[in-house]
């Protein structure tokens, strides 16, 4: 049996979901496709924390997508818990000291609500953080956090109540095209859509996704984890997250407790070529380690966390790139095929902005300019070289909240 769309998705993750869901809003037949269940693999084991101060290029797709976070369920009739407590960011080092001064002369240029604080007002803020070695602060009050799982859901929820078409354990086998482009895809055990347009939102099987249409996607799958605490006395959800920047690790409130998380200096890749069909993120190996020794060097500034009862370690594959930014719009050999991915570890909080932008051009043919930086080919021949590519990717990782970091791509 084929069937007919106008535009098909492959992966129902937080990306996927809200392309799939922008692309019903700009009047498409949409069919949503996932290799497993909808929400199951790395969106829902994500930290969930959007930070609107970015590089120039990234921050306004960042502002965009906390301003339609919190007015989700007044564009899609579908209620989302979004914490609007704000973010606090710490430099304990010189150099790192610096980069907050700049940061906020960037975020006032900008005209983003953002200012430097003293160590009373942060511990105010944040009860549970110890300031002491603090050099230097900002608070930005408008950043937000959710519960990573319940967005994609949301998107999922008000594609279905939409008319769209939603595919679980529809593994995709093959892309169809011809001299004009894309012509469609079959799943695994012979289903098959025709369609004019292929969106690839795989997360880290993008690359593999691709590769069936003959195509190459400049990312490297990389391990981030977290974990989760009980309930602490005095932790509500009204209070702001917390990043130490010369560790690289942040902490948010949790369901009375905390969360922490880091990246890690020599995390865990997976190159999914290589993996079999039975690869899923929920048997990927977890490895708590790096997160003690990051641990060990905030425990002034979190002592709670130190005698805390653990709940849950989790991780996820998050998709790096060379260069620190996304990879959104149409992917080259073929006309009709597109990729969103390469979310440097802040494709959760981004994908209502990116979903809502991707899904305009593939239906009015007309790229926005806040997606020309994001050019899925802008690499050229540049990382074919797959050791290369693992190694810049992991090089985008291990520099976060540094003045080294590269694109400045800083949401979990």
């Amino acid at each position: 049996m084929t069937e007919r769309f106008d535009s098909v998705v492959i992966g129902a993750g937080a990306l996927g979901a809200s392309t799939a869901y922008h692309l019903l809003r700009e009047g498409q037949s949409v069919a949503l496709l996932d290799r497993g269940r909808v929400v199951s693999e790395t969106s829902p084991r994500a930290a969930g924390l959007s930070m609107q101060l970015r590089d120039d290029l990234i921050s306004p797709i960042a502002r965009l997508a906390v301003a339609k976070l919190l007015a989700f369920e007044e564009e899609t009739g579908v209620p989302l818990r979004v914490h609007r407590s704000g973010s606090i960011k710490v430099a304990r080092a010189d150099a790192d000291e610096a980069q907050i001064h700049e940061e906020v002369r960037r975020a006032r240029e900008n005209g983003l609500e953002l200012d430097q604080i003293s160590p009373e007002r942060a511990h105010r803020l944040a009860p549970w953080f110890n300031p002491a070695n603090a050099k230097a602060m900002w608070f930005a009050p408008g950043d937000t956090y959710m519960e990573p799982g319940d967005l994609p859901s949301a998107y999922v929820t008000a594609f279905r109540a939409g008319g769209g078409s939603v595919r679980e354990h529809a593994e995709v086998t093959a892309i169809g095209s011809d001299a004009g482009g894309v012509t469609g895809v079959e799943c695994r055990g012979g289903a098959r859509i025709e369609t004019g347009a292929v969106v690839i939102a795989a997360g880290a099987w993008s690359p593999v996704v691709a590769a069936l249409a003959d195509a190459a996607v400049p990312l490297w799958p990389v391990r981030h984890q977290l974990f989760t605490t009980t309930r602490i006395a005095g932790v509500d959800d009204t209070q702001p997250a917390v990043r130490i920047m010369d560790t690289r690790t942040y902490t948010r409130p949790y369901d009375g407790g905390l969360m922490f998380g880091g990246y890690e200096v020599d995390p865990l890749t997976t190159d999914l070529r290589t993996e079999g069909p039975a690869f899923a993120i929920a048997t990927m190996p977890l490895d708590g380690a790096p997160l003690r020794e990051m641990l060990a060097m905030v425990s002034e500034e979190f002592p709670s966390l130190a005698t805390a009862e653990r709940r849950e370690l989790r991780g996820g594959l998050t998709t790096l790139v060379p260069d620190g930014r996304f990879l959104v719009g149409s992917l080259d050999p073929l006309d009709g095929l597109w990729l969103i991915s390469g979310c440097n570890v802040g494709g959760l909080s981004t994908s209502p902005a990116l979903g809502h932008h991707l899904a305009h051009w593939i239906a009015t043919d007309e790229r926005p300019e806040e997606l020309a930086p994001f050019d899925p080919n802008r690499f050229g021949d540049t990382y074919l070289d797959q050791d290369s590519l693992r190694e810049a990717a992991v090089r985008t990782y291990t520099h976060k909240y540094s003045s080294e970091e590269v694109g400045h791509g800083e949401v979990e």
